[in-house]
């Protein structure tokens, strides 16, 4: 088999790069995508998030190494393993994050890569539903509105905020993302609109070809060239082989296993597994970040939160409004509203986020007979730094991972601030008709140390893994600011392992403009 443009995954970047390249008929594309087709229905319906998010056959279900910084625990991380990818589980919240983080990733060597340069690759991904302007895209391939109808104990999250002295922004994904907010949500007439309703729609185009339940299990680099890849796919090995590159979009855990399963990355952890160095690459699986973030639980009296629409004849209503007419609370997400604040005025920009929750949680499910309201609360700066290795050489086996979550003061003190400011939030006066006893952490837990203890056994991932790949021109470097591997031509990484430092919020939306960009960079390097 062969195609001018090999992509590995078909997650947000793969995805809208396959749809780019493809718009010109005279280049042929191979999707590989090791999971199963896109479709079902638990995937379209926004508010099914968690069947597949939890686990199932659309899950690699990973978790990371015990953490040290964390009692030890195993940190869950879901990745896609289905057409979209992690798109596909994702809770469809959209947060292009602060323009200072990409100004930030242009400053640490990622040139071309300032907020200036990708404002307009943001504006060419989305079609924005409430309408375009100078910050917002008209004309895109995915399909973002903004959530509306919000219930009285959101509404009264957001006057919360505002009473606390915070402002409230026009448009978090525009002019000023710090404030109290209603979140955008990648939706579209009821259903998920995310890369694999994108590929979906491009299936017919004679020059794409997709497979699924193709796992790659090894590039092939020749003479410092990547000329195709060995895949396996119902129980057969199989090669194809590419005539200008090889685009790996496998995602922050398993772009850099597949590079190292190639014979790039780290010699002496290669050797460990028997592997022979193509090329010593020591940055490959370094710089693993991500997102942590904690509850703060309050109850309320009974039917004033959500936690009544979990019980089982109230579901059984609004699941058949969803099939019959794809509205109601089945067409939308679980998270509509949040925030973005400064835990302190020395500082030029939000360094901690809220997703709000209308629901009192126990674990993963809200239980229908209780009611309360969250905080999901979080620093987004996230200072500490972790890894990515390789468990075996068999390509099948799941990456080994740590976060080294809470391995910084910084990381420790921001989180506490966060529990210290949303106490303060919770406190004011618009959340009086709905007020209940914080349960969690609880009013007795109010030290440095408690706090630091608390957060220590409860912190979880915001699912947010990013930079094990990342772009610059040092030495630990892996790709260029063109998203070329160092060292190996024909070769370009574009997912989330590229970012040098993690955004200010949920990591699709920068993710799909990854993937946007990086496919304009590869056609304007075809026509030299």
């Amino acid at each position: 088999m062969r195609a001018d443009y090999i992509i590995i995954g078909s997650g947000s970047a793969g995805g809208l790069i396959a749809n780019r390249l493809t718009e010109d008929s005279g280049i042929s594309v191979l999707l590989l995508e090791a999971g199963q087709k896109e479709g079902h229905w638990t995937i379209r319906m926004p508010a099914a998030t968690r069947n597949n998010f939890l686990g199932g056959p659309r899950n690699w279900c990973f978790e990371t190494e015990p953490e040290p910084h964390m009692n030890n625990r195993r940190i869950f991380q879901p990745r896609g393993k289905v057409v979209g990818g992690s798109s596909s589980l994702n809770g469809m919240v959209y947060v292009r994050g602060h323009a200072r983080n990409f100004d930030d990733w242009e400053e640490s060597g990622a040139t071309g890569w300032g907020y200036r340069d990708v404002l307009p690759y943001f504006r060419k991904l989305e079609t924005y539903l409430p309408g375009p302007d100078d910050y917002r895209g008209a004309s895109g391939p995915i399909r973002v509105d903004r959530h509306s109808g919000q219930h009285p104990i959101e509404q009264a999250f957001i006057q919360a905020v505002a009473e606390a002295g915070y402002p409230v922004p026009a448009d978090y994904n525009g002019a000023d993302q710090e404030g109290a907010t209603v979140f955008d949500a990648n939706i579209h007439k009821g259903e998920r609109s995310g890369t694999a309703a994108v590929i979906s729609s491009i299936r017919e185009r004679s020059n794409l070809r997709v497979e699924t339940r193709a796992h790659v299990t090894r590039i092939l680099i020749r003479s410092g060239r990547a000329i195709g890849v060995e895949y396996v796919q119902n129980g057969q090995t199989l090669e194809a082989h590419c005539d200008r590159e090889v685009i790996l979009s496998a995602g922050a855990a398993q772009s850099p296993q597949l590079l190292m399963l190639s014979g790039v990355g780290p010699a002496d952890h290669l050797a460990e597994h028997g592997i022979e160095t193509l090329l010593d690459l020591p940055g490959v699986g370094q710089n693993l970040h991500d997102h942590l973030e904690v509850l703060v639980k309050h109850r309320c009296a009974r039917g004033l939160s959500k936690n009544g629409l979990l019980r089982w004849h109230r579901m059984a209503m609004i699941g058949a409004q969803w099939f019959l007419t794809r509205t109601g609370p089945c067409a939308t997400t679980h998270s509509q509203v949040g925030a973005f604040l400064r835990t302190g005025a020395d500082l030029d920009h939000p360094n901690m986020q809220y997703h709000f929750w209308p629901y009192y949680f126990e674990g993963w499910s809200p239980p229908p007979d209780k009611d309360g309201y969250c905080f999901d609360v979080g620093p987004v700066r996230t200072d500490s730094r972790g890894w990515v290795k390789l468990a075996s050489r068999d390509p099948f086996a799941a990456p080994r991972m740590l976060l080294n979550g809470l391995s910084t003061e910084r990381d420790r003190r921001e989180f506490r601030e966060c529990i210290r400011i949303t106490r303060e939030i919770a406190a004011q006066k618009a959340f009086d008709p709905f007020r209940g006893p914080e349960t969690v952490p609880g009013p007795d837990v109010t030290s440095d140390a408690d706090i630091d203890d608390y957060v220590r056994n409860n912190a979880n991932s915001a699912y947010h893994l990013c930079g094990t790949c990342r772009m610059g021109g040092d030495d630990m470097a892996v790709v260029t600011p063109r998203l070329n591997l160092r060292g190996v031509d024909g070769l370009r990484v574009a997912d989330a392992s590229v970012m040098p430092s993690i955004t200010n919020g949920n990591t699709n939306a920068p993710s799909l403009m990854i993937g946007e960009k990086a496919a304009d960079l590869i056609l304007k390097d075809r026509t030299l």
